[in-house]
């Protein structure tokens, strides 16, 4: 039956028909949109259903989220709050308590440098607080993983264990592992970290997918490998997939992928493939994201025994072989999406882009649709590199939260003040498609918080004088479409989402605030008035493929 959702503020963000009051669906698709009143007289057998006088917008889309990791992290330990070494160690030792004996302690979200450290603990307290259970926490940024020697046995990890490419073992000045593994050196001790079950993965994935539709959120792009495809997995074969779901590849699926011809842009409105995400450097936080110009000598170094040598950060994946990667990506009709931090990472990746354009045009070709080429992050860039994500057609998929959660970061770190650092304005000046999200559950998945930070660059409680590089703010209409139509076109999804009107899906939400209900400012009090009653946006319904999926 058909249903006519009355009694709203509605922003279509459609421009040819900006404002309405109604909408008029047929199963999942939106079939008009306008006065209730007309639509009414113009269709029989309808079902209404009253959006009690709510601001309505399409829904949110977050471009960039772990998905199976952040419905982990729900469960798992967390001392991000922690303010000191110590403290953070008796968290660890309180929450080993109630775990069953010999299990794994796993989470984290540790940030050293708001412990008063000038460098990455090591192993030493954690042996001594836990010495026979393995611990392995993840760095705020999920780019350094700290253990202790059980751990450490546990992958076989001793002074003999070489540097695996594209990451590092850190060693004290006797060469003996320190407990910190940044990047790739990681996954010696993931690999040995037992799976959750997976009846449990697919139960912690529907608890998670309550609170993105609670949070506004009707779709995602999954950046999560196996285990994450799995969980979804259930849910639909349940009918408990509420939400639509792009799915990215990780480099170990990839041969699998291969063989069994996945490809982008397979599957329907609701489980679709997207690329294969590939990595170019590090993070801000561990210092390895990759640099043109060294980290600060206070900052992190890479220890090289008796001396310290400058850090530039870390090329994961050189130039030549992410060319290769790509090429042979694109000659399986599998967009490449690209992690770069740092501005010499964003150049080589750019550089590699450029290279393959040519295999890209033949692979759109056989496939007979675009393949939206991404670089995930894109948080320093070279000024000279600004214009050439639109020259290439490369997607900036950028996280609003990341800018407001490094204040702390690029106040110590002095990063080269010539770039375009956290720049999604001067991007979509120079003519680049921007997609919005949130790399959950490194930042929350909430997207009114992201809307705030693209708007004041300032921190989350709403001081001004915190803001970073004003000129790039941008407003909150820019700063709603980057995070509904970016992450739509980025999927090869823009005809079916990111705007209310007839033909596209029937996904939008209901909120207790308009927030374009102000676009001139007269000063940055009123601008933060504005943005901070944006971030505390409630939403009270969300509607996905016409029907309700979250009502408070």
């Amino acid at each position: 039956m058909p249903q006519l959702f009355v009694n709203a503020n509605i922003h279509t963000f459609d421009p040819a028909n900006p404002h309405a009051t109604a909408i008029l669906t047929d199963g999942e698709t939106i079939t008009a949109v306008g006065d209730a009143e007309e639509l009414r007289a113009n269709t029989s057998g309808v079902e209404t259903v009253d959006l009690g006088a709510a601001t309505v917008i399409p829904g949110f889309v977050d471009a960039h989220l772990h998905a199976l990791a952040h419905a982990e992290s729900l469960a798992e330990l967390n001392i991000s709050k922690t303010t000191s070494l110590p403290e953070a160690v008796e968290a660890i030792r309180a929450f080993a308590a109630i775990l069953p004996e010999g299990q794994w302690v796993t989470g984290g979200r540790w940030d050293y440098s708001k412990w008063g450290l000038r460098h990455q603990p090591d192993r030493s307290l954690l042996d001594v607080a836990l010495p026979d259970r393995p611990v392995a926490l993840w760095s705020i940024d999920f780019h350094t993983l700290w253990c202790n020697g059980a751990a450490l046995r546990a992958a076989g990890i001793d002074r003999n264990t070489p540097d695996p490419r594209g990451g590092k073992i850190v060693r004290d000045a006797h060469g003996e592992p320190t407990g910190i593994l940044r990047e790739d050196a990681a996954t010696l001790v993931e690999r040995v970290i037992p799976h959750l079950p997976e009846e449990t993965l697919g139960e912690l994935m529907r608890h998670a997918q309550k609170q993105w539709l609670q949070e506004g959120l009707t779709g995602l792009h999954d950046i999560d490998g196996e285990f994450s495809k799995r969980a979804w997995n259930q849910l639909r074969a349940s009918g408990d997939l509420n939400m639509r779901v792009v799915k990215y590849l990780r480099l170990d699926e990839y041969d699998w992928a291969k063989d069994t011809r996945w490809t982008t842009g397979s599957g329907d409105d609701w489980y679709r493939h997207g690329g294969l995400k590939l990595f170019s450097d590090g993070a801000l936080g561990s210092r390895s994201s990759y640099m043109s110009s060294p980290y600060p000598a206070e900052g992190e170094l890479y220890e090289t025994g008796s001396e310290a040598e400058q850090n530039f950060g870390m090329q994961i994946t050189t130039e030549q072989v992410l060319v290769e990667q790509m090429r042979d990506a694109y000659a399986h009709g599998i967009v490449p999406i690209v992690h770069a931090i740092g501005d010499q990472a964003n150049h080589h990746v750019l550089n590699a882009f450029e290279q393959t354009q040519a295999d890209r045009q033949a692979a759109e070709a056989r496939l007979g649709y675009p393949l939206r080429a991404r670089i995930e992050h894109a948080q320093f860039v070279q000024p000279q590199d600004v214009a050439r994500f639109a020259q290439l057609d490369v997607i900036a998929s950028m996280q609003p939260r990341h800018c407001i959660s490094d204040l702390h970061l690029l106040n110590a770190l002095r990063p080269d003040p010539n770039l375009a650092a956290y720049a999604w304005t001067a991007l979509l000046d120079a003519g680049a498609h921007v997609a919005f999200g949130s790399d959950g559950p490194v930042e929350p998945t909430t997207p009114f918080a992201a809307i705030y930070a693209a708007m004041t660059r300032a921190d989350i409680a709403g001081d001004p004088t915190t803001t970073f590089q004003a000129q790039n703010r941008m407003d909150a209409y820019q700063a709603i479409r980057c995070h509904a139509a970016g992450p739509a076109f980025a999927s090869g999804m823009e005809t079916r989402a990111g705007a209310l009107k007839a033909g596209m899906n029937a996904d939008f939400i209901a909120i207790n605030h308009d927030p374009l209900s102000v676009t001139e400012f007269g000063d940055d009090d009123a601008l933060f008035e504005h943005a901070t009653a944006i971030r505390d946006t409630v939403v009270n319904t969300t509607v996905v493929g016409g029907r309700i999926k979250f009502r408070r």
